[in-house]
């Protein structure tokens, strides 16, 4: 016998499959008004009802064709782009990161390793690269603020965004070898964030730092001895041929990096498309001038999800702000703000870009040192 749950359960599946056949690619149906006062005459239920009820399933499945017709015309923007740049070589967590986010995309890049950040902004910038992939900040170590200068003085971009969570994990070549393990190799900031782990179970561990979690990766594959293993990526591992023994061993589970995406020129976001943009700004040395700037986000009732500010080179106790915002410079709300901004402070916009699209999932298309 059927519960109301299960009742319910089979309504949801039923418009789900609905919204699915309503909408292609190109068009989509909607349920007249004539007929839906005839199902409500053949069901004998209350006209009022039905046609209450079909309103808000007829503009769920106009939202659903809007929003995939926006993602369509996102993506093709995307595919233009054809050369990659991240920092490291293959198997570290900026590859993976560019990885997650062209799969995300259906872009098959021509994949560009660089050793420091200053390469991956410059590859943009000379056109070597069409892309390149930034971590600009990490839960458990804060910003990156390197990425954050290189950003300001070089006049690149940023055209989209990628979070990656980050899980370290014990990487050996034979899992039966785990009991003589006595040597890491890692990158430094993995080994720190899993200091906790390490200090219970191999408390009299060495540990060899390398460039990288893809270096320390590629050395215990080729040395091949049974007491050593990498702290890496279980993806990484997978694609070097090594076998993780235990996954998620950071001192903090849930720690994640946001990469940022550059290219030479800026993008045109669709207004329909959740969006945020990045912002530095510099304000005068006057009483109130910061509290002045951020009223005007407050006015406009913009969501700042970063505010950070680094040392002016030269100008001593002058400081440059970093700003992300959820809004879209098309919109005219944006750029009425953009320009009280400016008449406020000294502004750079560094890009307007799609919100990445686990955040759509999660809010809605209503309008966060990262070793490598």
């Amino acid at each position: 016998m059927s519960t109301l749950l299960d009742l319910d359960r089979k309504i949801l599946e039923l418009l789900k499959q609905r919204t699915q056949y309503s909408v292609s690619e190109y068009d989509y149906q909607t349920t007249a008004l004539q007929d839906q006062l005839k199902l409500a005459e053949d069901f004998k239920l209350n006209p009022t009802y039905v046609t209450n009820l079909f309103k808000i399933i007829n503009d769920e499945t106009v939202r659903v064709f809007e929003q995939k017709s926006l993602e369509q015309k996102n993506n093709l923007w995307c595919q233009k782009y054809r050369k990659a740049s991240y920092l490291g070589p293959v198997g570290t967590y900026s590859y993976q990161a560019m990885t997650k986010y062209c799969e995300q995309y259906q872009i098959k890049p021509e994949e560009i390793s660089c050793s420091n950040f200053h390469d991956l902004v410059s590859n943009v910038k000379q056109g070597i690269s069409d892309l390149a992939f930034l971590p600009v900040e990490n839960t458990s170590s804060g910003i990156i603020n390197d990425v954050y200068d290189l950003l300001h003085d070089h006049g690149v971009h940023i055209v989209g965004e990628i979070t990656l969570q980050i899980k370290h994990s014990i990487l050996v070549n034979d899992p039966s070898d785990a009991a003589a393990i006595d040597t890491f190799y890692s990158h430094p900031q993995p080994i720190i964030q899993c200091s906790n782990f390490l200090k219970l179970h191999y408390p009299n561990a060495k540990f060899v730092y390398c460039d990288s979690t893809a270096d320390a990766i590629k050395k215990v594959k080729n040395l091949n001895t049974p007491n050593i293993a990498a702290i890496a990526s279980e993806f990484g591992g997978k694609l070097f041929g090594l076998t993780p023994i235990r996954s998620n061993i950071a001192n903090q589970s849930q720690n994640f990096t946001r990469f940022i995406v550059i290219a030479r020129e800026p993008i045109t976001v669709p207004t329909g498309l959740a969006s945020k943009i990045s912002i530095t700004f510099t304000t005068n040395n006057t009483p109130g001038a910061l509290a002045a700037v951020l009223d005007i986000f407050k006015h406009h009732r913009f969501n700042m999800t970063k505010l950070a500010s680094r040392p002016i080179i030269g100008r001593p106790w002058e400081e440059l702000f970093y700003a992300d915002f959820i809004a879209n410079l098309e919109t005219v709300d944006a750029q009425n703000a953009i320009h009280e901004l400016k008449q406020l402070c000294h502004l750079n916009i560094l890009g307007c870009y799609p919100l990445e699209k686990e955040q759509q999932e999660l809010k809605g298309t209503s309008g966060n040192g990262s070793e490598n």
